[in-house]
């Protein structure tokens, strides 16, 4: 099948098809590269080491997570791990984009987003940098992880989040979302959470 455009993320490379993506993790320097523009942006070059490593563990460890639970590949796009670490999931639409629509049915994503983390939960999965309008997205009118390379089975570390509320950065929101709109996903987000919600659900389906 004819590619349709090819795009650098962080992490990896991603080839776009008709209906699926691949994705292929990139190397050391080329992640040094891309990190260390935008730490000399802000000053911070010092960073560099830490952070490359943390990446480049982070891949190898995620691939490590899925591959160890039950979770069903559909909520993961039905993920295929192929050779030298490339990784095939069908093509989403990225929450971001999703969101545009009106509030109504923003509203109703924000929710099936929200139950989505939990619904992680259940295979002791938790996406640690809480970059939902870019790691999710909408298939076939679910919501999916398109971003597998960002996560941790680490329970006490998901519990740390919860009580610092990670997820409270209503400045990153509203560069997608209306400030009525942020505060209502921010809302949705405090209500499902929870550390109760977390031990309820926590590897229930493993």
């Amino acid at each position: 099948m004819k590619q349709i455009k090819r795009i650098g993320g962080w992490q990896c490379w991603i080839n776009f098809y008709k209906d699926y993506v691949i994705k292929t993790p990139k190397t050391k320097e080329e992640i040094e590269e891309n990190v260390s523009r935008y730490l000399r942006s802000i000053n911070k070059i010092e960073r560099l080491e830490k952070i490359v490593k943390t990446m480049l563990n982070d891949i190898k460890k995620s691939t490590k997570i899925i591959n160890s639970s039950k979770i069903p590949k559909r909520l993961l796009g039905d993920v295929e791990f192929l050779e030298k670490g490339k990784v095939k999931q069908k093509r989403a639409i990225v929450l971001s984009e999703a969101l545009t629509n009106s509030s109504n049915e923003a509203k109703e994503l924000i929710k099936k987003t929200t139950s989505f983390l939990i619904e992680l939960w259940k295979y002791g999965i938790h996406e640690k940098t809480f970059k939902i309008w870019s790691n999710y997205g909408v298939l076939d009118k679910r919501i999916i992880l398109i971003d597998l390379f960002e996560l941790t089975n680490n329970k006490e570390k998901v519990k740390k989040q919860i009580q610092k509320r990670k997820w409270n950065r209503p400045e990153k929101f509203r560069k997608i979302l209306s400030e009525k709109l942020t505060n209502y996903f921010i809302n949705e987000l405090d209500k499902k959470l929870t550390i109760k919600n977390l031990n309820k659900y926590w590897n229930k389906n493993n």
